[in-house]
């Protein structure tokens, strides 16, 4: 019963919206995805309206399917594995390349639907904060390295490092750069930069409009050849864009070959979706249900290759902005998706025109805002510091997916280094000594209480473990051997159990 309880629409926040908050929220929020969702369509490889759709479909059914006001739809992290894993496969762009796409997404949909069913939302209890920025961090920077093509108007460029892109610009940036293309992404940063303190909810949008009108004055100045200004270009968007995900044979030996990037995918893009809706759960939503959260973005994924969408995710900054409009319910992600349909239909001529230096502009602008000082200046201590630094460091050296790898080991470690701190109180009460532990106790944190015990077998002892949450067997026969050892060298050791 709890599973179809998961799976079926929970309609009862009806009883207490406010729906012009919700609303109003709604709408803001698709101001802000529309350019959003074509860079991130930029990003996997796809046409302009692939992202639109992603906002659409993948953010209503997750919303609709959800319990929480966490908006969901294009994902940065996610569109970069997306396209790092099809491009070796097909041409950028081609037909195949974006039937492999949704390929992908259907798949990442289906793991994602068999972690729901496994119960997975208990295991990201265990993924480590710090871990979960490093990852954000490390993709901020992956971001704005792939937006220098777009943003220097150069061709794409293969590397097998990510600091070769930088080193290649800086070098050749006379012959390669063009400097129209970097005068209009660089005013739609700078201006993304300068208005983001005060207009926090509509930077973007306003940062986009500031860079087109830039790049319009330009291209029309100097005319498409002397500017090489790269336009959007036609955006097609259906109402109802239904396709079946083709899979023939080229398309299952590719799925074959990208099993263990579709589990990346599908494990970050939870991963994210869940560190947000445990933020959610502790703050405005305190009924909402973790499980419930997972199959909806699942699902959301899942259904979204027959829409023309490819996999998403819980976005950070489109939440944050629905919270601040004051969005206490899914409405707000229904009517955000909804929304985007509309807006994009009256803006499509408008976006034919929209400089793609522009696009470039607003990758640079997310990614920064991944990049956040007051997330990492708290997790740059003994215990956080380690993990978020090793996680941060794979991701931009070795790549998302061995990046998530390593985050994972890492969480597991910090998790299993910080059960096993066992803390002991130890005085004196004439001859007899009395210990009260703190802590677990299992095989990798006996240690320190085992050597503490045997160093004196003849002392009288009271060990407190009244504030032991968790022993294991090792730890209590260790125990039960060194009461004998008491006994024979004529001590005691007493095991008490409420303090």
């Amino acid at each position: 019963m709890s599973l179809l309880r998961e799976a079926v629409p929970d309609l009862r926040w009806r009883r207490s919206v406010d729906v012009r908050r919700e609303v109003a929220a709604g709408l803001v929020g698709a101001l802000l995805v529309i350019p959003q969702a074509i860079t991130f369509a930029y990003v996997a490889g796809v046409a302009p309206e692939y992202g639109l759709y992603c906002a659409v479909f993948v953010g209503f059914l997750a919303s609709l399917l959800g319990n929480s006001p966490m908006v969901g739809g294009p994902n940065t992290a996610v569109s970069i594995l997306i396209g790092l894993t099809v491009l070796p496969f097909a041409g950028r762009g081609s037909p195949l390349y974006t039937e492999l796409v949704l390929a992908l997404s259907l798949m990442v949909g289906f793991i994602q639907l068999l972690m729901w069913l496994g119960r997975a939302a208990a295991l990201f209890r265990y993924f480590s904060p710090a871990a979960i920025i490093g990852i954000k961090a490390g993709v901020g920077v992956w971001l704005i390295a792939s937006a220098l093509e777009g943003a220097t108007g150069m061709g794409p460029m293969t590397v097998k490092f990510l600091y070769e892109k930088f080193y290649i610009v800086l070098a050749g940036w006379q012959e390669l750069v063009n400097p129209y293309a970097t005068l209009v992404s660089g005013v739609t940063v700078a201006a993304g930069l300068l208005l983001r303190r005060r207009w926090r909810r509509s930077y973007v949008v306003l940062a986009v409009l500031i860079g087109s009108i830039v790049g319009g004055l330009v291209y029309g100045w100097l005319g498409p050849v002397d500017s090489d200004l790269e336009l959007l270009g036609h955006v097609t968007l259906d109402a109802l864009p239904f396709r079946i995900p083709t899979l023939g044979p080229p398309h299952w030996l590719f799925l074959e070959l990208a099993i263990a990037p579709a589990i990346a995918i599908a494990i970050l893009g939870l991963a994210q979706s869940l560190v947000i809706a445990r933020d959610l759960k502790s703050t405005v939503a305190p009924h909402l249900d973790l499980h419930k959260e997972v199959f909806a973005q699942a699902m959301a994924n899942a259904l979204g290759p027959f829409f023309s969408s490819f996999a998403g995710s819980g976005s950070f900054n489109r939440t944050a902005i629905a919270l601040e409009m004051g969005a206490r319910t899914p409405l707000s992600g229904m009517v955000a998706a909804l929304a985007v349909v509309l807006i994009a239909w009256l803006l499509g001529p408008v976006l034919t025109y929209l400089p793609m230096p522009v696009v470039a502009g607003v990758m640079v602008l997310v990614g920064i805002g991944m990049i956040q000082p007051r997330e990492l200046r708290p997790m740059l201590n003994r215990i956080d510091g380690p993990v978020l630094l090793v996680t941060l460091f794979a991701v931009i050296f070795l790549g998302l997916e061995s990046g998530i790898l390593v985050a994972v080991t890492a969480s597991v470690i910090f998790f299993v280094a910080s059960a096993s701190q066992v803390r002991l109180a130890i005085s004196h009460q004439g001859e007899a000594e009395h210990i009260r532990v703190t802590g677990n106790l299992f095989y990798a944190s006996i240690d320190r209480l085992a050597k503490h015990l045997h160093a004196n077998p003849a002392a009288v002892t009271s060990l407190d473990l009244s504030r032991v949450p968790f022993r294991d067997a090792t730890a209590m026969q260790l125990i039960e051997r060194i009461q004998r050892e008491r006994v024979r060298c004529g001590g005691k050791l007493e095991v008490v159990e409420e303090g």
